[in-house]
């Protein structure tokens, strides 16, 4: 059994589903239809030409299962420019966008250990007065159906 340590704001069962952006939904829903009988799809049972609306949002990141690390193997261009910057081929643990490296590793080990996915939202209010509403889907792919080899990433951002 996995011990969440930081579960603010997360969501780990379908609930999620109530409150999400419409886009979100529409994501996991896509995602879940790759499945096929499995318990999480493989990286290849997704077309970019299929997800051309949902590309700005989506992050893989590789897991390396000797070494445990996670880098990043594609960021979409939504992400690149909300951080400024590209971290593609990059360590996540030093280019992570986030407060705390024991927070997001907990997210990226959960959907690894546990095979299943993380619904995190985040209000933040910058110095400007400016909120920023953060919604992040981390979702489990295999190779094998036993090992999560990726993490799938969808990111929707809202400005208030």
């Amino acid at each position: 059994m996995f011990h969440v340590r930081y579960p603010r704001n997360k969501i780990y069962d379908e609930s999620f589903l109530k409150i999400c952006d419409p886009k979100i939904r529409a994501f996991y829903e896509f995602y879940c239809s790759k499945k096929q009988g499995r318990s999480m799809p493989e990286r290849k049972d997704f077309d970019p030409i299929e997800m051309k609306q949902f590309l700005p949002g989506i992050t893989l990141v590789d897991v390396d299962q000797k070494t445990g690390d996670f880098t990043y193997r594609l960021v979409g261009t939504g992400e690149v420019t909300k951080r400024g910057n590209d971290p593609t081929g990059k360590l996540v643990r030093d280019h992570f966008h986030g407060d705390l490296w024991a927070e997001t590793e907990e997210n990226y080990l959960y959907v690894c250990k546990c095979k299943s996915f993380i619904f995190d939202q985040l209000d933040e209010e910058w110095d400007s007065g400016l909120q920023l509403h953060d919604e992040v889907l981390f979702l489990p792919l295999s190779n094998d159906d036993n090992l999560v080899n990726m993490v799938m990433l969808f990111c929707m951002q809202e400005y208030k």
